[in-house]
């Protein structure tokens, strides 16, 4: 391995090497021939279905989190929108309505 001496953590080149040439350390577990084809031989399938499953609830769980407040900010900011175009428009609404029932003569 081509590693300094003073490193205590494996870098990824290492593992790579642990690996290319079988060295690399693997708890033994019993070979199943229907065993799924991304187990590494370091989780059995229950494992993997069990860290898939947390995986998937937690990343679901996430999204909706992130969806519900990005719909609340999107709701916030339309409302101000149409606040604000309601606030420019209604004076001249309200006057021009005034000037059509309050001009004498004109019936």
């Amino acid at each position: 391995m081509s590693r300094e001496p003073g490193r205590d953590l494996p870098i990824l080149t290492d593992v790579v090497e642990l690996h290319a040439t079988g060295s690399f350390p693997k708890p033994e577990h019993p070979r199943d021939e229907a065993e799924s084809p991304y187990a590494s031989g370091l989780l059995t399938p229950e494992d993997i279905a069990a860290l898939q499953a947390t995986l998937v609830s937690r990343t679901m769980n996430l999204t909706d989190e992130l969806l519900h407040a990005a719909a609340r900010d999107i709701e916030a900011v339309m409302f101000e929108r149409v606040i604000d175009r309601l606030r420019a428009a209604l004076p001249e609404l309200v006057a021009a309505a005034l000037r059509e029932h309050l001009a004498p003569g004109e019936d």
